[in-house]
């Protein structure tokens, strides 16, 4: 009985602490769960400009439109938590279209130029 009262007391004595406390973790957790929604986002997002920058069935008349393209590997820069990869993609496309289209050639080799500055170069110059 003296440990519950000596419990409350100390409950008593500091609850705007405990208080404090509750709300920085409940902030934090809605923090994380925030941060992991925009990471699922731009994870899904990427792979959709992935696919709309290679997949031919993803248009009605079957092709691909050229400027659309040119502007899907334009929007890969918005995305440096992935430039390894999509260096790696690009040049692989580059290979693989070579004698093809020279604008996309072009746009790809802008990209991948642009995707190996530094930040702080990337930053004031897209």
């Amino acid at each position: 009985m003296e440990t519950i009262r000596n419990l409350l007391t100390l409950l008593e004595d500091y609850s705007g602490v405990i208080t404090a406390a509750s709300l920085m973790i409940g902030g934090f957790w809605g923090l994380i769960k925030f941060l992991e929604q925009v990471r699922d986002k731009r994870f899904k997002t990427y792979h959709k400009l992935l696919d709309w920058l290679v997949n031919e069935q993803a248009y009605s008349d079957g092709k691909i439109k050229l400027d659309r393209q040119i502007a899907v590997v334009y929007e890969l820069r918005n995305f440096p938590s992935y430039f390894g990869v999509s260096k790696r993609i690009l040049r692989g496309l580059q290979e693989q279209w070579k004698g093809g289209d020279k604008r996309i050639l072009n746009e790809i080799e802008l990209t991948i130029s642009y995707m190996e500055r530094g930040w702080i170069t990337r930053l004031f110059k897209k």
